[in-house]
């Protein structure tokens, strides 16, 4: 037994002494030991927690390794909703906001304004009960995100417990990123082994966390930097009253947070801060798409309140676009899924913000000719967002030679079959094209339709070549091919298995993924959603007449259209067919329970504090239906100003009113 308790003991000795050995590592940048030593230290940790596994808490640092593989993430809803920020661009408009800041709070002095870099990777909430933590959730629509909490887990600079005395539930938010130099070097990695590379650190981010696999996860350099206290509630000590003391605070913890934070006095103050974090980005670690300002003292932001969709306290001053000239080498052509032809610029490679450069979009030949880019023309590329590279013009000065002008081919250039001109873009009609067919499968598997992970590009296009798949249908049939695919080169039979248990997950979808998959013209997430949810199952979507499509919000006679030839087309009746043979049960949308659940709203007229849209968004975040039409259903019109017929429909249904100030009551108690 003494032997026992010194094991014992000496593990809790270790858990503690790692801790503090990755918090002076990876948050406050000080090493205390050699990586030798560290490494040293945690195999005696794991080999001790594997002998008295009853000792090992949810605060153990053996967490950062990841664990066994999820069946999937759960859905959350935020305790407090994760709002958008404004973004501003320009003086002027960043002007026009803090004076409306001061108006707000009938004052001519601009109250004092904490100001810290936007970054640009991945937001998350991180929730702690009497210090550990508990929960970690993404962003999602703001209402609802996923649980991350063992992928979150394996982040260093996340702290499973708290430094010190903390209050009873703690929730912050926070930024996952990569930094850019790790970023390149990981890409390296990836490039050596024969892997897919990313496009930038954001992408790499977002597609980390939604690995299934934590231990994937773990090997990734992310890190996490905290930018907002939401609740701190029981304990000894208050809330800290302002966004600077509140930092500080989370710093004392053992968060994170950016060492660019400044306190601002006056809208002067604030744009210098802008100017000078956009002269000084390149030197940040991270990438950063502008700053964020916002009102220091908690109290006052009560005082301002917020719209549906953003605080009024809060702005994002973004940085002007990156741009870098380089050479336009090729014009390549791309077909997509629905068998749209874009051509897509090759470039000679050129650092932009931090990540190299090796393709672009020119989106079609009517952008090509307007801007008279020629193939070996100088050419000025812009990253928009800092996420999307964009050829915006060439450099007529500059230009030597005989470069070539571009030419739209007259047949595609995977299948070879004719074009089809539909307004500003090109089509190839022939369904069956490689291109398409490989385009609607990775899509199919993307995750924003049935998140199939193992399904990348790399992997599809092997599937392809080995003759296991020829259309999307069979995706569905893969577990039946178990020695097929365990013969493939780098398969086995432990990806065989996992790839099987996916395809069994995906067969029960539910319909707006499913709707998605299908991969309906002009169908994204929000519509697939609103059909799903006014239809509820995909026989009635299919036997719906184009006026009972064009009663759902957001879909006009083209749109409903489009969605009646999707089901006549010969391929797509064979898609559905098979899928349904190979035992794919599509399950009907569960609605977002809240206070506005079995609420309907009609949204006219235009409103002064939002758009529609962002009505819109608030209402279904509470569980509430728009729709476009006045009925005795309807249970409010939120009508703006100039509201139209619609409000007359309205008060001769007897269907209550609201304008925009009850609304916004409505949809922020």
């Amino acid at each position: 037994m003494p032997a026992e308790r010194d094991s014992t003991a000496r593990l809790r000795e270790l858990q503690q002494l790692i801790a503090d050995h990755d918090h002076h590592y990876h948050v406050l940048g000080t090493p205390l030991v050699s990586d030798a030593e560290y490494d040293a230290l945690f195999r005696e940790l794991l080999e001790l927690e594997e002998a008295h596994p009853e000792a090992v808490g949810p605060d153990s640092p053996s967490r950062r390794v990841g664990g066994a593989l999820l069946e999937g993430f759960d859905r959350v809803a935020h305790a407090v909703p994760m709002l958008s920020i404004e973004s501003l661009f320009g003086e002027e408009e960043v002007g026009e906001f803090l004076a409306r800041i001061c108006r707000g709070l009938g004052t001519e002095d601009l109250p004092a304004m904490a100001c810290e870099p936007k970054y640009d990777g991945v937001s998350a909430s991180l929730v702690y009960e009497d210090g550990a933590f508990v929960l970690g959730v993404s962003r999602g629509d703001g209402a609802h995100g996923e649980d991350l909490t063992s992928n979150l887990s394996t982040i260093h600079t996340i702290p499973l417990a708290l430094r010190g005395p903390a209050p009873r539930l703690l929730e912050v938010r926070g930024e996952i990123m990569i930094r850019r130099d790790r970023f390149e070097e990981m890409n390296r990695a990836h490039e050596a082994a024969g892997e897919p590379v990313f496009a930038n650190p954001r992408n790499s981010c977002a597609g980390t966390l939604k690995r299934l696999d934590s231990r994937v996860v773990a090997s990734r350099p992310l890190e996490c930097v905290v930018w907002d206290l939401v609740r701190w509630e029981g304990g000894d000590e208050a809330m800290p009253v302002t966004h600077g003391a509140a930092m500080d605070r989370l710093e004392e913890l053992g968060f994170l947070s950016s060492p660019h934070r400044a306190l601002c006095e006056g809208a002067d103050a604030v744009v210098a801060y802008h100017h000078a974090r956009e002269e000084a980005r390149d030197e940040d670690p991270f990438e950063m798409d502008g700053i964020v300002a916002k009102v220091d003292e908690v109290r006052l932001r009560g005082d301002l309140g917020r719209t549906a969709r953003a605080p009024r306290w809060l702005l994002a001053y973004k940085f002007a676009a990156r741009q870098a000239a380089t050479t336009l080498l090729a014009i390549e052509i791309q077909v997509g899924r629905s068998g749209r032809i874009t051509p897509r610029a090759v470039l000679e490679p050129v650092d932009l913000g931090g990540v190299t450069i090796r393709h672009a979009t020119l989106h079609n030949a009517s952008y090509v000719a307007a801007r008279d880019i020629r193939v070996g023309d100088r050419v000025v590329l812009e990253r928009a967002g800092d996420v999307i590279p964009a050829v915006v013009a060439a450099i007529a000065e500059a230009r030597t030679g005989r470069p070539r002008r571009f030419r739209m081919p007259e047949a595609c250039p995977s299948c070879g079959g004719a074009l089809e001109e539909r307004g500003e873009h090109h089509y190839c009609t022939h369904a069956a094209c490689p291109d398409q067919v490989r385009g609607r499968i990775i899509h199919m598997a993307s995750r924003t339709a049935l998140d199939i992970e193992k399904l990348g590009e790399r992997v599809v296009d092997q599937l392809i070549e080995a003759g296991l798949v020829t259309e999307p249908s069979d995706v569905f049939t893969l577990d039946g091919k178990r020695d097929d695919l365990v013969a493939l080169d780098r398969w086995g039979e432990k990806s065989a298995d996992n790839l099987a248990a996916e395809i069994e997950r995906v067969r029960r979808p539910d319909l707006d993924r499913f709707l998605v998959a299908m991969c309906m013209p002009e169908i994204g997430r929000a519509t697939a959603r609103t059909l799903a949810e006014h239809f509820g199952t995909l026989e009635a979507l299919e036997a719906a007449d184009l006026e009972a499509l064009t009663e759902v919000d957001g879909v006009g006679v083209t749109v409903a259209e489009m969605i009646r030839d999707w089901f006549t087309m010969p391929h797509n009746v064979r898609f559905l067919d098979r899928a349904r043979a190979a035992g794919v049960e599509i399950q009907s949308v569960r609605r977002v329970e809240g206070a506005l659940s079995g609420s309907t709203f009609v949204v006219t007229g235009t409103l002064e504090g939002m758009s529609r849209e962002q009505a819109k968004a608030a209402i279904e975040a509470l569980g509430g239906r728009v729709t476009s039409g006045v009925s005795k259903k309807t249970s409010y019109l939120v009508a703006g100003a100039n509201p139209g017929s619609k409000l007359a429909k309205a008060e001769k249904a007897g269907v209550p009113v609201l304008d925009e100030t009850a609304f916004t009551r409505l949809v922020t108690l």
